[in-house]
């Protein structure tokens, strides 16, 4: 048998290849959660921690991105992502996903944006009330009271906030403010956010 090139071998001159066997599938409840940790709390010393999947929840909830766009990227559906934001809320201490990046900001679990440093339109008193207590895990009705205000217009005012720096979500207004360091920066003591760190 004639072959089309020198440059092909013949059969018996390729390399044997030594039969590997089957990799067992690794059960999930084995494998050790991959623990990413904040600052430590300087009055107690704690960090507050998530998981791998946590942390990449939490970083593109604070881009801006919608539980719909989040279940597209990670393969999962809209009301399962809503579900790991509220458990990682609670996680966390906090009293709803917007105020879940507020804490993740000031705990260290995510790092401001060099190319925010300030804004071109800073917002009237009214309106950073607003913005506090939104980060703060107001609702808008809560908000509303302590600012002598209703509710739509609480609501108004953070949506016209949003338009004017192009921001799609609330939790992007707050990324933004903490890169603009309009929000409170103070480290949250782990020991208030988790009830077992005070037994432990």
């Amino acid at each position: 048998m004639t072959w089309p090139s020198l440059f092909l071998l013949h059969p018996a001159q390729y390399p044997q290849r030594r039969r590997t066997p089957a990799r067992r599938p690794v059960r999930p409840g084995r494998l050790l959660p991959l623990l990413i940790a904040g600052t430590p709390c300087p009055a107690c010393g704690g960090r507050l921690l998530v998981t791998q999947p946590q942390a990449q929840l939490l970083t593109l909830t604070a881009h801006g991105h919608t539980p719909r766009a989040i279940g597209g990227h990670l393969r999962s559906t809209k009301a399962q992502v809503e579900g790991d934001l509220q458990a990682l809320a609670a996680e966390l201490g906090a009293a709803n996903p917007v105020h879940a990046i507020d804490i993740a900001y000031r705990a260290g679990l995510l790092r401001r944006s060099a190319r925010f440093r300030r804004l071109e339109r800073p917002p009237t008193d009214s309106a950073l009330a607003a913005l506090q207590g939104m980060a703060a895990g107001l609702s808008d009705s809560e908000i509303g009271r302590q600012t002598g205000r209703t509710a739509r217009a609480v609501d108004e005012a953070l949506r016209r906030f949003m338009r004017m720096h192009s921001l799609h979500t609330r939790p992007q207004t707050v990324s933004l403010l903490h890169c603009v360091r309009l929000l409170d920066d103070t480290h949250p003591c782990p020991c208030q956010s988790d009830p077992e760190a005070t037994t432990s």
